[in-house]
């Protein structure tokens, strides 16, 4: 049957083409156009979609080559501040000596500063005294509403204290159980001042104030250096604006206007200190008697390793020339 078809076929083709007709060539050419058009688009797709995985390999590897850059810039950093601390650990080292600040060609260095640890406040010692002035104060001036203070000072509070029973609005074991923490708190003295994060509401100071840290010790008798700390902390202790706390700090740069330099002024009383204040109040001037001293012992070393923009800060305390705390801090507002 398929033999006639096919003779039927080619008969009548002979005979279309013995009559002058002629067969399109497109008919006998579109199939196989079809095949050469659809292997070109594939040829072009399989072009776009390998430009698509370089660009995306080439993306990854600069990522990646970045990444590597920075966590090297990062070590290096490291090591740069952990000279700085070596180099600072020497007992003759000075405040001002121009080996505390170094810098390489290649963009790295470390500048070490020397303080006194006493030159914060000790949280510890302030709780336990049963202080209700300077955390209350401080948080204020943090911009915290007195609410959110007193709380947060009875949450402290309760922390280091020995018993469950919580202050009017503290928190102690069963509050924190609520809030999903077993084991909390610890009822004993911070060990670290970075402990302090565990206490209820901290986490709001900690988005705030990232710089909270620098505040705070948990060395010392308790007394700060009035001779060392910071223009902010002198004006917590004495209740005054920044403006009045100028007289002090003019006072303890000495001539070139520099602090921590040779030719530095030391304070020496609390009727000094309460004068050029402009502190007369009686209660204030016998606050300022229990809060402040003059010569701190604790050392505090804290060194800045640097690698271009790339940052690290270590701190090291030393008591009696002995090592009692060394550690990392975070440098707020700069690549680290």
């Amino acid at each position: 049957m398929t033999e006639i078809r096919m003779e039927g076929q080619n008969a009548l083709h002979g005979s279309l083409r013995a009559s002058g007709f002629v067969i399109p060539s497109s008919f006998a050419i579109r199939h196989s156009s079809f095949q050469r058009g659809s292997a070109l688009i594939a040829v072009f797709w399989m072009i776009f979609a390998l430009g698509m995985v370089l660009f995306a390999a080439t993306k990854s590897l600069h990522a990646d080559t970045e990444y590597t850059r920075m966590m090297r810039g990062r070590i290096f950093a490291k090591r740069f501040a952990e000279t700085g601390i070596e180099l600072a650990r020497h007992p003759a080292m000075q405040q001002d000596d121009p080996l505390l600040h170094f810098s390489s060609d290649n963009g790295g260095g470390f500048d070490v500063t020397l303080k006194t640890e006493e030159a914060r406040l000790n949280i510890n010692f302030l709780l336990q005294s049963g202080d209700k002035i300077l955390l209350r104060r401080l948080f204020t001036r943090w911009g915290f509403k007195p609410d959110f203070a007193t709380a947060l000072g009875d949450a402290l509070k309760d922390w280091v204290d020995a018993d469950d029973n919580a202050s009017l609005n503290g928190a102690e074991k069963r509050e924190y159980q609520k809030a999903g923490f077993d084991g909390m708190p610890f009822n004993r003295p911070f060990k670290e001042v970075e402990e302090m994060l565990h206490v209820r509401g901290m986490d709001i100071v900690n988005a705030e104030r990232p710089d909270w840290r620098e505040w705070f010790t948990v060395y010392g008798d308790g007394r700060i250096d009035i001779n060392d700390t910071s223009a902010e902390i002198i004006s917590l202790l004495g209740d005054v604006p920044m403006e009045r706390v100028q007289p002090v700090l003019t006072f303890r740069n000495g001539r070139d206007g520099a602090h921590r330099t040779r030719d530095d002024m030391r304070l020496s009383s609390v009727p000094q200190v309460a004068q050029m204040l402009g502190v007369f109040n009686r209660q204030t001037v016998q606050q300022l008697t229990q809060w402040i001293q003059f010569t701190g012992p604790i050392r505090r070393i804290e060194s800045v390793g640097y690698l271009g923009p790339l940052k690290r800060k270590l701190i090291l305390i030393t008591q009696g020339g002995q090592a009692v705390w060394r550690g990392e801090l975070p440098i707020h507002g700069q690549d680290s």
